[in-house]
């Protein structure tokens, strides 16, 4: 194996664990926000129970 591609693997698998760690943070931020407004608006319009 070549010696110079292990010395980029390991910051660009860190560097993308970082950014989907980032984009489930964000999600989760939103869910807590707004996740009562958009199970109640399901409700309202009778497709909650596709969840």
């Amino acid at each position: 194996m070549d010696s110079t591609l292990d010395g980029y693997r390991l910051p660009l698998i860190t560097a993308l664990s970082l950014l989907l760690l980032g984009f489930g943070g964000i999600a989760f931020y939103g869910w807590l926000r707004f996740g009562s407004s958009i199970l109640l608006t399901l409700g309202e319009t009778g497709l909650s129970w596709c969840f």
